[in-house]
């Protein structure tokens, strides 16, 4: 007698479902930590080797809108106003070397002078209904 042609396999060689989705989580999640762990490698070596790194200090900055800055940096001993913008950088004074440029104290109080002849809210109100 003759063997089938076509014979049917004694076992099922179909990986199961489980097994391969557990290994590919797996390595995905080896690959995302090896990233991970190398970004936070380059992050730390940037400065490595380098020498006087806090030589550009930001002393003050103040917002002009909302996407423009003005900001005081200080480059060794010599401190610079920059403006900032969505698309540049423009230096606006470089103060010489040793100047003053602590925070001003409070402003001086106003004058008598100048309250006294200001008219007031109620005023203004009152007189732009015409009452």
């Amino acid at each position: 007698m003759q063997a089938p042609l076509f014979a049917a396999p004694a076992a099922s060689t179909t990986p199961t479902a489980g097994g391969g989705l557990f290994e590919v989580t797996l390595a995905l999640l080896a690959i995302v930590a090896l990233i991970a762990g190398l970004a936070w490698l380059m992050k730390r070596a940037r400065g490595f080797g380098v020498a006087g790194r806090d030589r550009i200090q930001v002393l003050s900055e103040r917002a002009m809108g909302p996407k423009e800055r003005c900001v005081l940096v200080r480059v060794g001993a010599t401190e610079i106003l920059i403006g900032v913008a969505a698309g540049s950088v423009t230096k606006l004074h470089v103060f010489p070397e040793g100047a003053v440029t602590h925070p001003l104290a409070e402003p001086p109080p106003a004058t008598s002078s100048t309250t006294t002849h200001a008219p007031s809210f109620k005023a203004l109100l009152m007189r732009s209904l015409g009452k």
